[in-house]
């Protein structure tokens, strides 16, 4: 991970020239500053939290037409409002919105509201597996739609730039494989407004985990192989990647989950029996042995202790 602060209009626009592409800069906030985290995976992608005060971007046709990359930027709202124009399209962007434009032709970013925060994931077209007419047309778009395969990618990313990997490491040759499926994956389904799966073992993992996080605590592996078409040998095979089989990631899951009702202030009047229950477990003498096993206490003891710890499960 490198960091980059900007104090001045200048500074940011060689930061982001060096990080992403050259791009002019128009208006910007009094006292303006800006920061970038960057973590390059491998040569064709990064990611990139960036911070900065209000300004606007344009990519202007002579700068587009000089491109030697074909790089896309998928880019999610985390904070303040903006606008994304590239061709005859525009969109509005808040949090939570993800916009995908092309580098390699003229677009403007309207970031003139103060508090500007995105998660950029720069790819190159050439390294996602999807064909070129699927991401021409997803690009005359610009938007994302808020679905599954977008929240699995976008989390994935956020994830993966928290924790950061060694540079040309094994560890982040994986996860850019895996980050560039999740992304090509996320544009195919919104391109075809269908569900489209992963097609690495990896991508699949990680799609797994976000339906198993987004329907805990009633879904067991049945439902899990149910859901992505595969046998429940396969979905013991997928498991391999995080060392343990899929019933203990969703034991774990379940622990986590009561773990964390048991010292929620809104949980504070609930019997533990019933957090017991609402985690998926049949009955309290099971939970509690199990909860014994995995944490060294009690659920009761947990509760009057009355301080998060950090869980042994796999995110």
């Amino acid at each position: 991970m490198v960091v980059h602060a900007a104090g001045s209009a200048d500074e940011w626009q060689d930061v982001v020239s060096r990080c992403f592409i050259p791009i002019s800069f128009g208006s910007f906030e009094p006292g303006f500053t800006a920061r970038m985290d960057h973590l390059e995976l491998d040569d064709s992608i990064s990611i990139s939290c960036v911070a900065t005060d209000g300004h606007t971007v344009n990519r202007s046709e002579r700068l587009a037409a000089r491109s030697e990359v074909d790089d896309l930027h998928l880019s999610l709202q985390v904070a303040s409002r903006g606008t994304v124009r590239q061709g005859r399209r525009m969109v509005s962007v808040r949090p939570g919105n993800a916009s995908m434009y092309a580098t390699h032709s003229p677009y403007y970013l309207d970031y003139s509201e103060p508090g500007q925060r995105q998660l950029i994931v720069q790819v190159s077209q050439s390294a996602l597996d999807v064909p070129p007419e699927v991401v021409k047309g997803r690009l005359g778009q610009l938007s994302l739609p808020a679905n599954d395969a977008t929240r699995v990618f976008f989390t994935y990313a956020l994830d993966l730039h928290r924790h950061g990997a060694p540079p040309q490491s094994a560890q982040a040759k994986e996860a850019a494989e895996v980050a560039k499926d999740l992304a090509a994956t996320m544009i195919r389904a919104s391109a075809e407004g269908a569900r489209v799966l992963p097609r690495t073992r990896g991508g699949l993992l990680r799609a797994i985990q976000d339906f198993v996080s987004v329907n805990l605590p009633h879904v067991r592996v049945d439902d899990i192989a149910a859901e992505f078409f595969m046998s429940r040998r396969t979905v013991y095979h997928v498991f391999e990647d995080v060392g343990m089989t899929p019933s203990d990631y969703l034991r774990n899951r379940r622990l986590a989950l009561a773990a964390a009702r048991l010292i929620d202030p809104e949980f504070t009047d609930m019997p533990i029996a019933e957090i017991a229950v609402g985690a998926g477990f049949d009955d309290a003498t099971t939970f509690t042995r199990a909860f014994r096993r995995q944490h060294g206490v009690t659920p009761r003891e947990w509760r009057a202790a009355g301080t998060m710890r950090e869980l042994p499960v796999a995110s």
